[in-house]
């Protein structure tokens, strides 16, 4: 059985005296990121050298030796910010080979681009019944705990947002075993509608941030007229802020509700391997694909499939849309046309229900009667008969 990884996530209730050692805190990781990042800017100017994160975590220790105040707050909490800084490096030195052009040198962090540090592993730090404690917090840091956490924490971090203090927890879990594949159903991500299951469940676009547009134009625009550094822009700006949280808020929800939903019914989910980076590239589509939410959507049908015994796999999404899911016949057709109709066989239905249909036939062949025999080849015998397409 398979281990996952998951995070859950808990609002911080900190007194005045807590939330002041939580802000001091967050400056010192911020100035030991920008002072790391300079060590390593000037041992390759200098030296042409490249310094690793062991070799920083050495300079901590030395560090904390000498300096009494630096040893007020946890080795972890240092090491997180460290291994920050090479995750930084390691995304940058990828793009590097990958991209053309530029690839986004990492950067200093001021104020406002520093908002969490953490624990790189879950030592130095207690969880005493609903409270927090560790080196540099005047007593125990309250948690609102909504729901049960698992015994199992890897590590966490701490993040700063609108409304205060939020703790996130890295928990092992072990997969659920496999369940029987029963069902199966396989999606078609659009912008008319949001899905079209091969069932004919369709689930239509919520288009949250175009709903919130105006509102958002409106706060923008009173930003804009506002004199930097008044207490009138600092206002709009808290906001501004607050609205974008809304929005980003409404719409994981409703993803999370969606894929749930979609899990329930189904035993395997098949769809699109989607390369939505690319996608997003084009300016005619990139805010209706960012409005809906696709790459998030898939990662959560992934990880709950995962968690709940189900399956998932993605297909390549070629010529889902143009091929006749009655006869294979490929019938080309552009992008305002929604309705497919093959001069083949004569099939006529919306033209994300045949994309379904597609996705599903890539997997478990065409017809019903194909689902089981390819579970019986692919995922170990199944008793039941049961299948749906």
């Amino acid at each position: 059985m398979s281990a996952m990884i998951l995070t859950y996530r808990y609002r911080l209730l900190p007194t005045k005296r807590q939330h002041k050692a939580l802000c001091e805190i967050l400056e010192t990781q911020r100035i030991l990121y920008n002072a790391a990042l300079e060590e390593r800017i000037d041992a390759w100017q200098k030296e042409r050298k490249s310094i690793s994160y062991n070799g920083q975590c050495k300079s901590v220790t030395e560090w904390r030796r000498s300096d009494p105040d630096s040893a007020l707050i946890p080795a972890n909490l240092q090491r997180w910010t460290l291994r920050r800084l090479d995750d930084t490096f390691g995304a940058f030195f990828r793009r590097m080979r990958t991209r053309k052009g530029k690839a986004g040198f990492p950067r200093f962090r001021s104020r406002g681009r520093w908002r969490s540090f953490g624990f790189a592993e879950f030592s130095g730090i207690k969880l005493e019944g609903r409270r927090l404690r560790f080196k540099g917090m005047p007593g125990g840091l309250r948690i609102h705990l909504h729901r049960e956490l698992p015994v199992d924490i890897r590590s966490c971090a701490i993040t700063r947002d609108h409304k205060g203090w939020v703790i996130g927890f890295q928990c092992r879990m072990e997969a659920s075993e496999k369940r029987c594949v029963r069902t199966t159903i396989a999606i078609d991500l659009g912008l008319s509608v949001f899905s079209y299951a091969s069932d004919g469940v369709v689930v239509p676009t919520p288009r949250i941030a175009h709903r919130a547009k105006n509102d958002l134009r409106r706060r923008q625009r009173a930003l804009a007229r506002c004199e930097r550094g008044s207490n009138r822009r600092k206002k709009i700006k808290q906001q501004v802020t607050r609205l974008h949280a809304k929005i980003v808020n409404a719409r994981s929800t409703w993803l999370h509700q969606q894929s749930a939903a979609l899990l329930n019914r189904a035993d395997l989910v098949v769809a699109e391997d989607l390369q939505v980076t690319n996608l997003i590239k084009n300016p005619y589509l990139a805010s209706s694909i960012g409005d809906a939410g696709w790459a998030k959507f898939l990662s959560m049908v992934k990880y709950k499939a995962e968690r709940a015994g189900a399956r998932f796999i993605a297909v390549d999404p070629r010529n889902t849309s143009q091929s006749c899911s009655g006869c294979g016949e490929k019938v080309p057709k552009s992008l305002k046309m929604r309705i497919h109709s093959c001069p083949h066989c004569g099939l006529v239905m919306d033209r994300d229900h045949n994309a379904s249909l597609n996705i599903l036939a890539a997997v478990v062949g065409r017809g019903a009667s194909n689902v089981t025999r390819w579970s019986e080849r692919r995922l170990g015998n199944i008793s039941s008969k049961e299948t749906s397409n």
